[in-house]
């Protein structure tokens, strides 16, 4: 390894970076690393501890616990199998870890993925990019704090930026006139399951992003490069797809009824915006959660009629939900929207960091971080970004994940924890921001700083240089679309929840 005065002004700033967030880790894990695990953690835990045990079934020839298994990983269908499948071979070689050690090994590829994440943003975007990102989530403690969590939601969005980054490359090569190849399309589908098998609920995200790639590849691309581009679009919805099948194959069969990703939707509806005494017929069993009372109520009343689960599930969801009105629900996406802001460090305390100037500073720099960054998702999804072409195809697909993203108040109760998800996008949204306000302004990059982003030239022939320019007009209608969308949806939820 080089010695720091060796290298680049940039690259310097980059290792300075990466080393204060392995500070802002360390930190973390002193703050939570030993904390009990949390609600829906205890269950992705347990789905780990019973995919090491199918490993060591299947290695001892052995016929596997399908009741543990369905129990343990399926269960009521409501959490993706991507934590337990990652927390696998770690009980396979401890099989009884103790949640230390649970917490470290998740930090440890939590970090992987953000360095890899990191790494590839300097390769395709350049090196500011990667310094937004060791800021946003790299500075952010309650972001580091996830890092050591069972839950998949901070993971999923690095993975996510990922998807987005290997995106923009894939831009760059259609522009130029060539089809992606079977080997990017395999890549693309593999890291969009991994986001839905890490964060279900980012399953319209990666839905979007893969039409819109299709369509900007059938639009830019002619004759055998069209053809191609279409067989790299079937290669990575294979991979998507034979991936995802075991899931919702295993979930299906558990849960008699079909499955594609999870089943929480009916109740996540009933419980966001339903009258709650009336979920289960009634006031549900209040020695259980808001959240399993009526799974379980489900189950009981599917085995006693000879039913699905699923099919109690949606006709419960439909009773509990039957006097909501524009105004009430309206009403409620306010509040969960508004849970994202009032206090977005809130999860440091319920992983029981402590009280103390340590936790409490923790808390306070994790919540003005947060906020500075959720200005930028606001200015990513109302900013139209002209220029160049690189940077309007990343503005485009920022605008597009967060639009998405910001889908969820609309179905799901809200809170502080959902927001990591988003925050690499943040992060790169920042840089993004940053870099498109300078072309404004006329500015060069400073001698030395963490601007120099590689900007892909206009092709030089003359026909892709006309595609390329319609292709730019076309980004910016998008753009004005998505975001004169947000500002007429913001202000009509607005006005159906005061006026009704």
């Amino acid at each position: 390894m080089r010695p720091l005065s060796r290298l680049a002004g940039a690259d310097r700033v980059l290792v300075v970076l990466a080393l204060v967030h392995l500070v802002v880790l360390g930190w973390a894990f002193w703050l939570v690393g030993a904390s009990p695990l949390h609600g829906d953690e205890a269950a992705y835990v347990d789905g780990g501890r019973a995919l090491s045990n199918l490993l060591r079934d299947l290695g001892s020839l052995r016929a596997p616990d399908v009741a543990e298994l369905s129990r343990s990983v399926v269960a009521s269908g409501w959490f993706m199998p991507g934590v337990p499948i990652l927390l696998a071979p770690f009980f396979l070689v401890v099989p009884d870890g103790d949640v230390e050690a649970v917490r470290a090994y998740l930090g440890l590829v939590s970090t992987i993925v953000l360095a890899l994440l990191v790494w590839r943003a300097r390769t395709v975007l350049g090196p500011r990019y990667a310094a937004a990102l060791l800021v946003m989530p790299g500075l952010v403690p309650m972001a580091a704090a996830f890092a050591f969590a069972a839950w998949g939601d901070y993971l999923g969005g690095l993975v996510l930026g990922l998807l987005v980054v290997e995106l923009v490359a894939v831009s760059r090569r259609v522009r130029a006139g060539a089809a992606p190849s079977l080997a990017q399309g395999v890549r693309l589908g593999l890291l969009a399951v991994a986001v839905v098998y890490l964060r279900s609920s980012a399953a319209l995200v990666v839905v979007g992003l893969g039409v819109v790639a299709v369509v900007v590849c059938v639009a830019l691309l002619r004759g055998s490069a069209r053809v191609r581009s279409l067989g790299a679009a079937a290669a990575a919805l294979g991979a998507f797809l034979l991936v995802l099948a075991p899931w919702s194959g295993a979930a299906s069969a558990a849960l008699d009824g079909r499955v594609v990703t999870t089943t929480s939707v009916p109740t996540v509806l009933a419980s966001t915006f339903g009258d709650q005494d009336r979920i289960c017929r009634g006031p549900c069993d209040p020695d259980s959660t808001r959240w399993f009372a009526p799974q379980r109520y489900a189950r009981e009343t599917a085995a006693a009629t000879g039913r699905s689960e699923l099919d109690v599930l949606t006709e419960m969801s439909a009773y509990a939900r039957e006097d909501v009105t524009p105004r009430s629900y309206s009403r409620d996406v306010i509040q969960n929207a508004w849970s994202y802001v009032k206090a977005p460090d809130r999860f440091l305390r319920w992983l029981e960091a402590p009280d103390d100037a340590a936790g409490l500073t923790a808390r306070y720099l994790s919540r003005g971080l947060v906020w500075v960054a959720f200005g930028v998702g606001a200015a990513v999804l109302l900013v139209v970004v002209r220029g160049a072409r690189d940077l309007q195809v990343l503005a485009t697909l920022l605008t597009l994940s967060l639009g998405a993203l910001m889908s969820q108040p609309f179905v799901h109760v809200s809170g502080p924890r959902y927001w990591t998800t988003a925050a690499p996008l943040l992060g790169l949204g920042g840089a993004m921001l940053l870099t498109w306000w300078q072309g404004r302004r006329g500015d060069g990059p400073p001698g030395g700083a963490v601007v120099a982003d590689p900007v892909t030239a206009a092709p030089s022939d003359p026909v892709l240089a006309g595609r390329d320019a319609a292709f730019g007009t076309w980004l910016t209608r998008v753009q004005v679309l998505l975001a004169a969308g947000t500002v007429a949806l913001a202000l009509g939820i607005g006005a159906v929840a005061v006026l009704g």
